[in-house]
């Protein structure tokens, strides 16, 4: 496929790359208040993050007080940027190129370079939360951009990718030429990483998090544990981009939108199969005439080929990709990150060895389980998000590719066969209990109650303490005690008190 003739626009043209992640339920709160005081890196009263809306436009109402609560209820989402002055710091404005084993690709962050908007952090309530990098290449070829997209998402090396840095540090009054040395963030290590071979973007993203979560005033040398824990393919990311092609043959557009949908470079999928190009394939929602949003499992892209020079079609719609069809990728994605998270919490805590958990621990668990399932389900499970036909059809196709519906179907068939499974066990426990009370009481009454009637001497209100005269009434009521003690000991042992033995013993050993 010929595409050196096309250009990408790049003022329409963008690439979000999406860090996915959990973290506790529990601590929401106290990220929360964490992230809005963390301070710049050696630098004193600056904020890291800038607190931040959703976008609430076209949005249904029950949907924007979800995002972005009024009044005193608690927050339910959290958005943020990275400050400006952050941005700069951390090297954002830096001259960045990822290098690939099929060559160099120069790049910048924010919108068409500026670097606004370069990094943004989600937190939902329910323990979802998401890194976004606004970056792309500085270039319009589309070539560039295919592999910019490829191979950027891998935040570890994978494939042979890595990336390098420089920036100006002054002037060369002689040579009339400006100074530039190697540069990589401090908060990631900085230039010594150069010196330890390839460095990877992974470090700027794993350590911008961990700074996010320490306390203000913290002494530079003060790290934190990493607090969350990834929840797509480890050291991966999700992308979502829009690219406004023009000079786009014809002949070449079922071919670009097929590398897109894959996610494959520019030496990738040049032979593909003719179904794959057939116009209907599902994976493709026409928008307009030559404009079609596209679907994946790893992630969403829009092309426009040749799109109307319209203030529409060339800064409305490049608006509204950055901002409405985003979020609805965004809420999409926290839904089904969020039933990926319960649906693993089940396979995680249920085992069937008993010593793993006991029973009252497993039914916390997922007493907690089912609680925040019912939370996702009234606050988080929208069937309708957007009030506008194309963002409804957008949103219906993200919850098809994801099969949103059928992992909430099998989560909550999941939480209930086992919360179920826990009531039972309950049930049987105090049917137990009750037996054990009941052989006991049961006992000592009949044993009480068959020599009760050969006591012929009366009870005596100023009983003496001597062993030898004790009432025959009190050693009936020791004895009748006893009894019940004993046979209620082995009622209990023989449902199953020797188990919950054996348990014990094979815990104190492991400790």
């Amino acid at each position: 496929m010929n595409l050196n003739g096309a250009t990408a626009d790049q003022n329409g043209s963008f690439i979000y790359f999406v860090y996915p992640f959990i973290f506790e339920t529990k601590d929401f709160q106290t990220l929360k208040s964490a992230i809005s005081e963390a301070q710049i890196p050696a630098k004193q009263n600056q904020l890291l993050w800038e607190s931040q809306s959703f976008p609430k436009d076209d949005l249904l109402f029950h949907v924007a007080n979800y995002l972005n609560p009024t009044g005193d209820r608690p927050p339910t989402a959290c958005l943020w940027k990275l400050n400006e002055t952050a941005r700069d710091i951390l090297g954002f404005r830096a001259q960045w190129q990822l290098i690939t084993p099929i060559g160099e690709i120069p790049f910048t962050f924010g919108e068409a370079g500026e670097g606004n908007k370069a990094i943004q952090l989600a937190l939902f309530q329910i323990g979802v939360g998401f890194l976004t990098i606004r970056t792309q290449p500085d270039s319009n070829n589309i070539n560039n951009w295919l592999n910019f997209l490829h191979y950027f998402r891998f935040l570890e090396g994978q494939q042979g990718t890595h990336v390098k840095a420089q920036r100006r540090i002054g002037f060369n009054p002689d040579t009339k030429q400006p100074q530039i040395e190697p540069f990589f963030p401090e908060l990631a290590g900085g230039n010594t990483l150069y010196q330890t071979g390839k460095v990877h973007f992974g470090e700027v993203v794993i350590n911008l998090l961990k700074k996010s979560a320490l306390p203000p005033n913290s002494l530079p040398e003060v790290t934190s544990k990493q607090w969350w824990s990834e929840i797509f393919v480890p050291g991966q990311m999700l992308p979502f981009t829009a690219l406004f092609a023009d000079n786009l043959p014809a002949e070449a557009t079922q071919t670009l939108l097929y590398k897109l949908q894959n996610l494959f470079h520019a030496k990738q999928g040049n032979n593909p199969a003719p179904e794959d190009l057939e116009f209907n394939n599902p994976a493709w929602l026409p928008y307009a005439s030559r404009q079609w949003f596209i679907f994946s499992l790893e992630g969403g892209s829009f092309l426009a080929a040749d799109a109307p020079q319209t203030d529409f079609f060339r800064k409305t719609l490049p608006s509204h990709l950055r901002d409405q069809y985003f979020l609805l990728f965004l809420i999409t994605l926290h839904q089904r990150f969020t039933l990926m998270m319960l649906s693993s919490k089940v396979a995680m805590n249920w085992l069937t060895e008993s010593n793993k958990h006991d029973n009252r621990q497993r039914e916390q668990i997922f007493e907690e389980i089912r609680n925040q399932l019912l939370i996702f389900t009234a606050r988080g499970y929208f069937t309708q998000v957007m009030q506008r036909e194309h963002h409804h059809r957008c949103y219906r196709q993200w919850h098809q590719v994801f099969q949103i519906e059928q992992l909430y179907q099998e989560v909550n068939d999941e939480v209930r066969d086992m919360y179920e499974y826990t009531l039972m066990q309950q049930t049987r426990r105090l049917e137990t209990t009750i037996q054990v009370i009941g052989v006991a009481v049961g006992t000592g009454g009949i044993i009480a109650s068959s020599i009760a009637n050969y006591i012929q001497q009366p009870l005596s209100l100023n009983p003496t303490w001597k062993i030898d005269t004790i009432h025959p009434a009190v050693l009936i009521l020791l004895l009748s005690v006893a009894a019940g003690v004993a046979a209620g000991v082995l009622t209990w042992l023989s449902t199953g008190g020797w188990h919950w033995i054996w348990n014990r013993i094979k815990q104190g050993d492991k400790k």
